[in-house]
């Protein structure tokens, strides 16, 4: 079986992928804890607060529904612009092709490090020092059957 994509990483892609990470750790408990108790502080002392306060309160509350998803936006757009050329990968019995501007490189599935498999997002880490981000965009419905075939392939 051979799975070949073509691709150039987007902001979006970028953002899917940063947001995945900080949602799938321990991180997005802290988020949505200090949110609720932020809303919960906003509403049992707002008529108490000076003007200051109130600010720093809604600041507070905003900080990871809002702030934090922008600031990773602006981060991804400067990911996605440092990102020139093209990217080349396929799958198939050899192992793991990557061609970066005319630059082939064959990973044999002997020396494969890891995939990680998360919602919209799968991950490829060939070699421990290069991950690629696929997104549904661009694996169109395979993620499931990609990654169970580089499983299947690294046993």
């Amino acid at each position: 079986m051979k799975y070949e994509y073509k691709f150039r990483n987007t902001k979006g892609d970028y953002f899917i992928f940063n947001m995945s990470n900080i949602y799938s750790q321990w991180t997005a408990l802290v988020n949505i804890v200090f949110t609720v108790a932020m809303a919960v502080l906003i509403a049992s002392r707002w008529s108490d607060a000076h003007i200051f306060f109130k600010g720093i309160m809604v600041f507070g509350l905003c900080l990871f529904p809002v702030i934090q998803p922008v600031s990773i936006y602006i981060r991804s757009s400067a990911q996605a612009e440092s990102i020139k050329d093209e990217t080349f990968l396929s799958f198939d019995d050899a192992g793991m092709h990557i061609s970066v501007n005319s630059h082939p490189q064959l990973i044999k599935w002997k020396d494969y490090k890891a995939t990680i498999n998360r919602p919209f997002v799968l991950i490829p880490i060939p070699d421990g020092q290069h991950a690629y981000i696929l997104t549904d965009r661009i694996l169109k419905g395979q993620r499931r059957e990609l990654f169970a075939y580089i499983q299947g392939r690294k046993q």
